[in-house]
């Protein structure tokens, strides 16, 4: 397994939302980096927008000894889902809408890697999901970083899923959906619909079903040695991470569950998953 060891640091690669602030960021991590003797590396998005060669994202990923992500939480999710053969490690730096992913703002940059060349830093390996579309026996693999969702494709129409466990079958859902998540991807799409916030490094995930017509149906959690078989039969749609869509009736089912591969975020050892749900969502306060 790679080991992230801080006197082998040679290059880092970035990948960023390249946007008004994009060249000014640079810049600042350029320098900081510098100082370290780092070299960087730029996806070819963030290469053209400062005239330099740069890397699709796997020779960046394979390239790299870690890659920033200078952006929001999206670009920290594109990033691992596309590069997940590759699991490169990952630090996320804010420069959009601050979620739950980004470690650091651009801010805290300097005091961030004066404290992680100091090995002041942890490495968190949280699962993604196992996405299998099965079309006439033949398997395309898939892999999200936060969720799969089934979902009606109109406003006016209701989504059908069957699921079966184990070849069984379990349960059908009548509403808006059903959406298969992560723990880590549990503080998103999951939880705005009813469902559980799981600790990201959990070895679950999660079926939720959205605005259901029965008030019997429930969010469930599952181990990781279950995989869940669904199938839908009119126009519902297969969502993954908000970034890829498939057309249930092109397949005859989607297997999930939750997989081997993870994704690998640098984080300081000072970070506190629970005092941030407390910040993100207010717990405690009085409003």
């Amino acid at each position: 397994m790679k080991i992230l060891g801080i006197h082998n640091i040679k290059k880092v690669g970035i990948v960023a939302k390249v946007n008004a602030e994009f060249i000014q960021n640079l810049n600042v991590i350029s320098e900081i980096l510098n100082k370290f003797n780092i070299e960087i590396l730029l996806e070819n998005s963030c290469a053209k927008a400062v005239n330099k060669n740069g890397y699709d994202l796997n020779s960046l990923a394979l390239q790299s000894d870690f890659i920033i992500c200078l952006g929001g939480d999206g670009t920290i999710i594109s990033v691992c889902r596309k590069s997940a053969e590759i699991s490169p490690f990952i630090l996320g730096i804010h420069a959009g809408r601050l979620g739950f992913l980004t470690e650091i703002t651009m801010q805290d940059c300097e005091w961030f890697f004066d404290e992680f060349f100091k090995g002041n830093f942890i490495v968190e390996e949280p699962h993604m999901l196992d996405v299998r579309l099965n079309k006439n026996g033949k398997i395309t693999h898939k892999v999200a970083f936060n969720d799969a969702v089934i979902m009606r494709p109109k406003p006016a129409s209701i989504a059908n899923v069957e699921a079966f466990l184990n070849k069984k079958y379990f349960n059908t859902y009548f509403g808006d959906g059903i959406i298969a998540s992560t723990p880590i991807g549990s503080t998103a799409y999951n939880m705005s619909t009813g469902g559980a916030i799981i600790y990201p490094l959990s070895n679950v995930f999660s079926l939720t079903p959205i605005c259901s017509h029965s008030l019997t149906q429930r969010p469930i959690i599952m181990p990781k040695n279950l995989t869940v078989e669904l199938k839908a039969y009119k126009d519902e749609v297969l969502v993954i991470d908000g970034q890829d869509t498939f057309k249930m009736k092109d397949y005859e089912s989607v297997c999930v569950g939750l997989s081997d591969k993870k994704a690998k975020l640098i984080r300081h050892v000072s970070r506190d998953y629970f005092q941030i749900l407390k910040e993100k969502l207010h717990w405690g306060h009085n409003d």
